[in-house]
């Protein structure tokens, strides 16, 4: 399975799979339950980690009487939570697999003379450790290291052009939101935040970059470049990214035109981007596997800059995005 699928993929995980209707027999005079089976489980999880899973959605229109099971991909064995006219909720406490990958779990509810109706959820597994789940990341616990005092969270450092970057992107806690509503993810590949937010996340004596520190970083690695603020820096992207593979899978598609080095020590992931739909808790998760968009400190009225890479192009683009409803990744930089 691509990367890209595998986002896809979990992004479908956030809406559980539509109850699909299972017939027993194409004569009989069932009727079908009301409503879609839904329960709430995260798109990204940490080894280990255990969920109690509450199936909502459905209505016997007879009795209300529904009894539950369940099983998964790593567990076949049918497990009753419910019988029809017991007593409980259906709720199923699940510990997720020791072992990083994609798994999926189904819920099955059943009633006296209707078909039966599922739903199900496919989900990851990861490790936060890094070069586990994400390999070849182009970090090291041999790199020089700052620690966040707000959270005690440990973040790579580099120098490029005279300056310290960040190496990996921000996952303060404090404000931001984490991808696909999964926090065990925001380790590894970082939480969207909209300007405002991003212009005070960084820790104290870290700041965000403007666009004229984006420049100088471009120009200190990409050899006889001049760019300037407000340009896009030609040629430059693959300096900046890094050939990193989500569980054995590239992340950056492969395009010839893009010769992808690192040769800054950026270290950028193609984590895509979020758009609030009307509410905080309602954001449209865009780009994963094509993107990496990075705020700066400047802004044009109710518009902040940000800079932002596609994986069909070598170059590292410019564009504005809503101050408040568009998110992006973080970099912090210490001068």
């Amino acid at each position: 399975m691509k990367f890209k699928d595998i986002f896809i993929t979990a992004l479908l995980a956030l809406a559980i799979v539509p109850s699909c209707k299972e017939k027993d027999d194409d004569t009989s005079t069932k009727d079908y339950l009301s409503g879609t089976l839904t329960f709430d489980m995260p798109a990204f999880v940490t080894k280990g980690e255990t969920f109690t899973l509450v199936p909502t959605g459905l209505k016997n229109p007879t009795t209300g009487n529904l009894g539950y099971y369940w099983y998964s991909t790593w567990n076949s064995q049918k497990d009753t939570t419910k019988t029809e006219t017991g007593p409980g909720d259906g709720a199923f406490t699940v510990t997720v697999p020791d072992e990083i990958g994609e798994y999926s779990i189904y819920c099955i509810a059943f009633a006296t003379d209707y078909y039966t109706s599922s739903g199900s959820s496919t989900f990851y597994v990861i490790d936060p450790e890094i070069n586990t789940t994400i390999t070849d990341s182009g970090l090291s616990y041999t790199d020089e290291r700052v620690t966040d005092p707000r959270e005690s969270k440990s973040y790579f450092v580099t120098t490029i052009g005279g300056k310290k970057w960040f190496k990996n992107n921000l996952y303060y806690s404090g404000s931001g939101i984490s991808y696909a509503y999964s926090p065990s993810i925001d380790i590894l590949i970082g939480r969207l935040y909209t300007w405002e937010e991003a212009v005070t996340a960084c820790p104290q004596g870290w700041r965000l970059p403007s666009d004229s520190d984006f420049a100088e970083l471009a120009n200190s690695t990409h050899s006889g470049s001049n760019y300037k603020a407000g340009e896009t820096f030609k040629g430059a992207a693959g300096d900046m990214m890094v050939n990193a593979k989500f569980i054995g899978n590239r992340m950056w598609t492969f395009w010839p035109q893009v010769d992808i080095t690192n040769k800054s020590g950026f270290c950028a992931l193609p984590v895509g981007y979020a758009v609030e739909r009307g509410a905080e808790d309602n954001q449209r998760f865009q780009g994963m596997n094509n993107y990496a968009v990075f705020w700066t400190s400047d802004s044009d009225g109710d518009y902040g800059l940000y800079r932002y890479i596609y994986v069909q192009q070598n170059d590292v683009m410019l564009a504005k995005g809503d101050k408040t409803s568009f998110r992006a990744s973080v970099r912090c930089i210490k001068d």
